[in-house]
């Protein structure tokens, strides 16, 4: 499985609140046709007809509609993101709209998705985080991925030395446990709960 990115909004006029009630993502770019199976020199010469950025800008547009058209495949997943929302979609396959192919509606070039999730900026990894903020509408993670190492990126990795919330009840049970160890015929059992007991209030 591979991971997309998209930024919603830039690529095409709709936006996020459109492609989750809809179920699709939509890619710029009007003007160009069908593009499922154009290369990518015939898709920088139909761009190079309107006015560009220049060509530098042609060729990384023209691949990023070549990605989202070709590369990008049925059961790849997505993450798209307008700077306050994202969520996280499984893709289906490409279509071209000629009607939405124009300035105003920016989305002929569509990819149907099925939205499994929204995504909080605060939890994800910070190697996800940095492909996020990568330049460019659309990009390609750098390497394969399966649901568990998905997961594991979806998840903010543990602060080094956090610890693991636990009720009062526990850590009043763990300190009765200590106590009554206290207690003990066994002279070591007796200091190890000590020191145990110590460590916890902060005197050793």
């Amino acid at each position: 499985m591979r991971l997309f990115r998209i930024k919603a909004g830039a690529a095409g006029a709709g936006g996020l609140a459109e492609y989750l009630e809809h179920c699709y993502i939509g890619c710029g770019m009007p003007g160009i046709g069908d593009a499922g199976s154009l290369g990518l020199e015939e898709i920088v010469r139909r761009m190079a007809e309107a006015p560009s950025p220049g060509v530098q800008g042609l060729e990384r547009r023209a691949e990023e509609l070549l990605a989202f058209a070709q590369v990008m495949q049925d059961g790849d997943h997505i993450i798209a993101y307008d700077g306050e929302r994202m969520a996280l979609g499984d893709l289906g396959d490409y279509y071209y709209i000629e009607q939405f192919d124009n300035d105003e509606d920016r989305s002929g070039h569509r990819r149907g998705v099925t939205w499994i999730r929204s995504l909080q900026r605060e939890d994800l990894h910070p190697e996800l985080l940095a492909f996020l903020a990568e330049d460019g509408e659309i990009g390609q993670f750098g390497r394969a991925l399966d649901m568990e190492e998905l997961e594991r990126l979806l998840t903010r990795p543990a602060a080094p030395g956090g610890t693991m919330p636990i009720d009062e009840a526990t850590i009043r049970e763990a300190l009765d446990i200590l106590k009554a160890a206290m207690r003990s015929g066994d002279p070591e059992r007796r200091e190890r709960a000590a020191i145990a007991i110590l460590q916890a209030a902060g005197r050793l």
